[in-house]
């Protein structure tokens, strides 16, 4: 015969042969009150057996590098907005001045909510930004000759990008009337139905940002982005002409990737139009911009991957053991 030790209470029992015996594996109170301790045979302790493994909770990377970004802008004077992520299209595209016959206003690039159209838009804004589509801004305006719906204008998306919390804030709908200067930014979630790759998913953190004053210029623009950069060791930033609908001048931002040498676009930016401003009720300049998260992330870490840090496909072993960097 052979006698089998189990680690739990049990009743001794033989069967073909086999003894089966009981060894306690640990003193409880039970055994202590009844006294059945002193006849119990305790098991013994390996203190060479390996201990389970403990995922212990920690910062996701993506969120301690928003922290980061946060802690940046606050220390450059900046104050944070915040703001719905389904909202109407006229915060996210009727007030950016974009045509409502624009291609990325249709299902293949933002995502439509099947709910009741926004009730709430202040008419005095709604109507002058209906006349800046319709017939332009000043004297030398001249609108799209589009055609424009209130109706389009009330349907619910989620937003494509945070800028119609920007569009929000200089309207004075989320903090009142704005006297310059004025800093504002947000790290938030922005939707679109983009083809997922290594830098593109569905959804991604967008770090908005604008100031008001007077007499800005380009050069106000890329100082703050190099002083921004510049906190994140980054100091090769590239510039690129582009154009938006909402923006005039507009440039694109490029950084080199650490370990590929690729040049990645990280950004997109420019001056406020008049014909986004005038119908928002200001009346100095505005520059702007969308900086990607995750892009930020990828020139900082070196990570080349997107989808290895948040998503459907995201490397676990990644995320607990990527050191926070700064």
């Amino acid at each position: 015969m052979r006698s089998l030790a189990l680690t739990e209470a049990g009743v001794d029992a033989v069967a073909e042969g086999l003894t089966v015996s009981t060894e306690v594996d640990r003193l409880t109170s039970e055994l202590l009150t009844s006294g059945e301790w002193r006849d119990a045979e305790f098991s013994e302790y390996n203190v060479t057996a390996d201990a389970g493994a403990i995922e212990g909770g920690r910062d996701h990377p993506l969120r301690a590098m928003a922290e980061r970004v946060k802690d940046v802008l606050v220390g450059m004077g900046f104050q944070e907005m915040q703001g719905p992520h389904a909202d109407a299209e006229f915060w996210i595209n009727d007030c950016l001045f974009m045509p409502q016959d624009h291609p990325a206003r249709t299902h293949w690039d933002q995502f439509a909510l099947d709910v009741p159209p926004m009730q709430e838009l202040p008419d005095g804004v709604r109507e002058d930004v209906e006349a800046a589509h319709r017939e332009g801004v000043g004297p030398d305006g001249d609108g799209y000759h589009s055609p424009w719906g209130e109706e389009m204008a009330r349907q619910i998306d989620l937003r494509g990008h945070t800028t119609s919390l920007s569009a929000r804030h200089l309207a004075g709908v989320a903090e009142g009337d704005l006297e310059p200067p004025q800093r504002y930014f947000s790290i938030e979630k922005a939707y679109r139905n983009d083809e997922i790759d290594a830098t593109h998913l569905l959804e991604f953190f967008q770090i908005e940002g604008w100031v008001m004053a007077e007499d800005l210029s380009v050069r106000d623009l890329m100082g703050t982005f190099t002083e921004f950069y510049e906190q994140f060791g980054i100091t090769d930033l590239r510039f690129k002409p582009t154009y938006n609908p909402y923006t005039e001048p507009s440039f694109e931002l490029f950084g080199e990737h650490p370990v590929t040498g690729e040049v990645v676009e990280i950004g997109n930016s420019g001056i406020f139009r008049p014909e986004m401003l005038e119908p928002l009720g200001v009346d100095c300049d505005v520059m702007a911009w969308g900086l990607a998260l995750e892009r930020l992330m990828m020139l900082v870490t070196g990570a080349e991957d997107i989808r290895d840090v948040h998503g459907t496909l995201v490397d676990l072993e990644y995320l607990r053991t990527e050191e926070v960097r700064y």
